[in-house]
């Protein structure tokens, strides 16, 4: 379930996940995409620029009856591996690098579907095929013109995939989203939470992913909801791990959640 939210001059969604938890966040705004974009940009131009000119010094390097041979053929292949590295560069890197290209890493940005799942292959494809007509005319402005109007900060090819681009709130610093506290310490830290190999396994991206969520943004919450979804979201994972739910739960969920965090950081940490 998708549910799009609207503050005063901050931009976000709220996601409620499978296990009804929900979760809120603020989309990137036309700043940062801009932002992450230039620094993707100039990295394509200087790959680019290096392969240009090898293959220049190849070609030319050779005696002129070859070059006039090999033209076309050479043209054609500079032409053909330019396409596959520019539109593979933000595939292959929003696929399998957690939605992140080095820009967007570097802007703390994340692309997500619009359920709060990790991005697929497949839109990852669906959204940068249409990049070509966000960049109609010139300079990206059909898709800043989309991006500006629309609640969500979506260009096209974010409608087409289902998709949708979020700032990260930094774990280790303050956060860049205005007025927003930093996360709550550990508390009760004497009550240690040891797990083994087998239970780390068991915990997937997704997991982690909404664990990270609520940790970064409960100080955020009001004490009822804090605890609410503390309650949902402990029981979901002792479940999980195979723990007694009913020591978790009635306990005190906040604490296992921020040791279960503390526990897993090493092995899991958004954007690595």
């Amino acid at each position: 379930m998708y549910e799009p939210t609207q503050h005063q001059h901050e931009r976000g969604a709220s996601v409620v996940t499978p296990e009804h938890v929900l979760l809120r966040f603020q989309t990137a705004g036309l700043g940062s995409r801009a932002a992450a974009l230039m620094i993707d940009t100039v990295i394509l131009f200087l790959v680019n620029l290096t392969v240009f000119i090898v293959i220049g010094l190849v070609i030319f390097g050779k005696d002129h009856d070859f070059f006039l041979e090999t033209e076309n053929l050479a043209i054609a292949i500079v032409i053909l591996l330019a396409f596959a590295f520019n539109f593979g560069y933000f595939l292959l890197l929003e696929a399998f690098w957690r939605g992140q290209t080095i820009g967007k890493r570097m802007m703390s940005l994340r692309v997500m579907r619009d359920n709060g799942q990790p991005i697929t292959f497949i839109a990852a494809a669906i959204r940068n095929l249409f990049r070509i007509l966000d960049g109609l005319p010139m300079g990206y402005f059909l898709g800043a013109i989309i991006s500006f109007f629309h609640p969500q900060d979506k260009r096209l090819g974010d409608l087409v995939a289902g998709t949708i681009v979020v700032a990260e709130s930094s774990s280790t610093g303050p956060s860049r989203k205005k007025g927003q506290q930093q996360a709550l310490p550990i508390m009760g830290e004497g009550r240690a939470l040891d797990l083994d190999e087998r239970q780390k396994g068991l915990i997937t991206r997704e997991d982690w992913q909404l664990l990270s969520s609520f940790i970064q943004r409960q100080a955020s919450l009001s004490p009822e909801k804090r605890k609410e979804l503390a309650t949902q979201l402990a029981g979901l994972l002792a479940k999980k791990l195979g723990l007694p739910e009913e020591p978790v739960v009635n306990g005190d969920p906040l604490v296992f959640l921020q040791q279960l965090h503390a526990n897993l950081q090493k092995d899991w940490k958004l954007g690595s």
